[in-house]
């Protein structure tokens, strides 16, 4: 007996071929053909043609036993067909407990549970994860490159283009103030991620120390924007005491619309040409994304 492959016209191609049977693509006609080998008559014979849409079907024998696909790391989930109520399940094999049953038209049935932490990777360098921690029974999204976590716990609201997080310059002492006319830096914030972060402040304290007689100092909550131009959110004027405020004492409107404050920083400057006074001072803020 000749494989079908011997007698095959050029307008063919085989696509399955055993000792008795073929199935055949003609290309002129776009059409499925099954050949099988008649061994009485020593010839191929051709079956009726089969759109490509049901070719399959007609090929294939129906799934009657259950199949069982493992896949992650360490192959802990699987995907089973289930025969008896021909429905595929997606399983936790290490809890040996079924989580989803997808039936008929997509119809999906949540039956069971994952107890353990799942990480989903997403960015084009996966750099971000949805996880699960089953720790906390919450959800987190995860900045993998910063090191960052944002949390959504049972029955809280988020606004999902809004997050926050407390930042915080612990308290600075020593710091000598600057000369008249070029503040120092007491203490400062700045954003996580610059590229998309903002920050506003929520309060800020400073005091003098061993100020010269006569001598004042003006302290200011500065803001570095994110197009590197900065702007004086608070101006203390010229004092010889503490000083303390909050956001509510800040002034926003040297800020163009569209920009975000990518750094906070609480100043000292000196009435003094030449000041030996310290200062110690400290400031906190929200960080939103």
């Amino acid at each position: 007996m000749a494989t079908y492959s011997d007698v095959a016209g050029t307008n063919e191609a085989v696509l399955v071929e055993t000792d008795d049977f073929a199935l055949v693509f003609n290309r002129d006609t776009q059409k499925f053909y099954i050949k099988w080998w008649d061994s009485a008559a020593s010839t191929w014979q051709t079956r009726a043609q089969i759109d490509a849409a049901n070719a399959l079907q007609e090929v294939l024998p129906a799934l009657t036993d259950d199949l069982k696909f493992y896949f992650g790391k360490t192959n802990r989930y699987a995907l089973r067909y289930n025969s008896t109520n021909d429905t595929w399940v997606l399983s936790d094999e290490v809890n040996a407990a079924d989580v989803l049953e997808i039936g008929r038209n997509g119809v999906i049935r949540v039956i069971g549970n994952l107890d353990d932490d799942l990480e989903l990777l997403f960015g084009w360098d996966k750099d971000y994860a949805l996880v699960f921690n089953s720790t906390g029974n919450v959800f987190e999204i995860r900045d993998k490159t910063n090191a960052t976590t944002y949390t959504f716990a049972r029955n809280q609201n988020r606004n999902f283009g809004v997050f926050s997080k407390h930042r915080y310059a612990a308290e600075t002492s020593g710091v000598t103030n600057g000369a008249s006319g070029s503040p120092a830096t007491v203490c400062s914030i700045s954003v996580t991620a610059s590229d998309f972060q903002t920050l506003l402040p929520l309060n800020f304290n400073a005091t003098p120390a061993s100020l010269a007689t006569g001598e004042t100092v003006t302290y200011r909550i500065t803001a570095t924007l994110d197009d590197g131009t900065t702007t004086d959110l608070y101006n203390s004027g010229a004092v010889s005491t503490a000083v303390s405020g909050t956001i509510a004492d800040c002034d926003f409107t040297g800020i163009a619309d569209g920009r975000r404050i990518v750094k906070l920083e609480l100043t000292a400057e000196s009435s003094e040409t030449s000041p030996s006074s310290t200062s110690t001072g400290a400031i906190a803020g929200i960080e939103y994304d």
